[in-house]
């Protein structure tokens, strides 16, 4: 085979150990660049009547961060309760939700079950029993109190330490079950109930998801979850690849953290596609070539969800290539929000790369730019509504993408030929609505807003 030692089952297996592009990371081992996130949450744990609540944009790896934490959290009793939200969720049925995987969790456990059984229970004794159902229980759920009430009995049912996770709590629609979560935690707090909850939302503040209920701040720490660092990035490769004694060269790897746009997903989903490719070579493998991470990357395109695609097809099918150039221009940049000059700057830098393609003006280059906002175009860029001039993506996960697709074009937007570069480590200040939080990009990536000069290093 063209990797020593394996079958296709067995690369498979450890493949989808070393990679996790399809389900959440559940251990520290894999979860590289957020220590000092997890250590944040540890210690705040540690306090009386503390939830997490980890936030920020689609895809940075927030039920990753979610499920390792609570893997670390809770004992080794039983396993954390997970609760995917959804739509139509209500407050009432996530807690009828959690109190019956606390009791399935007893029944794995027949002694504490039958002991549990006699103790005076309100709420779940039936269940216990197994003489009511979920929905039944949601019934008996009137007011917040009663919410409480259930919450602690699944609590002392559960396990030592429990803990649940609330994944992507965003999608609740209603702002009013939402906001009654906040108080929830409150009552929680006061009543001294001994379970422990980490809430995951795509959103910029607390007060977006949950509501400005004030009361609840005391017992949320809120984790703005940035996108990855460069190193954490293409560590994702190299220890991949390194679990099948095989090496990837240094500007291979350096590729792929620049094109994934700091999105853990895309750097798992590049990596195990490039990793596929290396084992169907006929000839053995040792070290990841060029022709791997080109075939990969553009298997990983055609393999992405259509919700990524979608957009981006829109914008730039059936027109002419300057749409997709243009498109290109608006992702080359760590930052998140740029300027049409500043955009323009990058497209005059990969118009370099397009020899044959007509350059367009300024004025046109604009018109472009400006229809991606609306809907027929894939509705892919917004205005920044704080200043008009500024324009960023609608969904941030979709520039990733668009990176994708100019690489597989042969198009290199974090810059000019990488150099030879060492690993850095210096923690650079920035926010999410600005750039990245991590380490500084190697030399010969493209920093700042707008390229000066052929200075691919300047900042605005």
């Amino acid at each position: 085979m063209a990797i020593s030692g394996y079958d296709k089952h067995q690369f498979g297996h450890r493949l989808n150990e070393v990679l996790f592009a399809s389900q959440p990371i559940q251990s520290r081992e894999h979860l590289f660049g957020r220590e000092q996130e997890l250590d944040r949450i540890e210690k705040a744990l540690f306090a009386s009547g503390r939830h997490i609540f980890i936030y920020g944009d689609r895809g940075v790896g927030k039920s990753s961060l979610a499920a390792t934490a609570a893997n670390q959290y809770q004992s080794s009793d039983a396993e954390y309760i997970d609760i995917g939200c959804s739509p139509d969720a209500t407050l009432k049925s996530i807690v009828a939700n959690i109190a019956y995987q606390a009791i399935d969790a007893s029944r794995l456990r027949k002694t504490k079950i039958t002991a549990s059984i006699g103790l005076e229970f309100r709420y779940l004794k039936a269940a216990l029993a197994s003489e009511t159902t979920q929905s039944n229980l949601h019934d008996e759920i009137v007011s917040l109190a009663d919410a409480v009430e259930v919450l602690r009995e699944a609590a002392s049912l559960h396990s030592d330490q429990p803990i649940v996770v609330l994944d992507e709590f965003d999608r609740i629609t209603a702002p009013e079950e939402r906001a009654a979560f906040a108080d929830l935690l409150k009552h929680m707090g006061d009543k001294k109930v001994p379970l422990k909850l980490i809430f995951t939302g795509v959103g910029k503040s607390l007060d977006e998801l949950l509501g400005a209920h004030q009361s609840a701040i005391r017992q949320l720490e809120g984790i703005e979850l940035p996108k990855l660092s460069w190193d954490a990035r293409w560590d994702i490769v190299i220890k991949a690849a390194s679990s099948f004694n095989v090496s990837v060269d240094k500007e291979i790897y350096i590729r792929i953290a620049a094109v994934c746009d700091g999105y853990p997903y895309y750097a798992h989903f590049i990596t195990e596609k490039m990793l596929w490719c290396a084992f169907d070579d006929p000839k053995l493998v040792t070290q990841i070539e060029w022709d791997h991470y080109h075939t990969g990357l553009r298997v990983a395109i055609e393999s992405i969800s259509a919700e990524l695609k979608r957009p981006y097809q829109e914008a730039v099918n059936k027109r002419s290539s300057e749409y997709e150039e243009v498109l290109w221009a608006t992702a080359d940049s760590e930052y998140l929000d740029r300027f049409m000059k500043a955009m323009f700057s990058s497209y005059e830098y990969i118009m370099k790369q397009r020899r044959d393609s007509t350059v367009l003006t300024y004025e046109k280059f604009c018109a472009r730019v400006r229809k991606f906002r609306d809907k027929k175009f894939g509705a892919i860029l917004v205005n920044d509504p704080g200043n008009p001039g500024l324009y960023t993506y609608r969904e941030k996960m979709q520039r990733g993408y668009v990176r994708m697709q100019a690489e597989a074009h042969g198009i290199e937007l974090a810059g000019e030929k990488i150099e030879q570069t060492v690993k850095q480590t210096m923690r650079v200040p920035s926010s999410l609505s600005k750039g990245y939080y991590g380490s500084k990009p190697p030399p010969g990536i493209h920093w700042g807003r707008e390229r000066r000069n052929g200075d691919e290093s300047s900042n605005d």
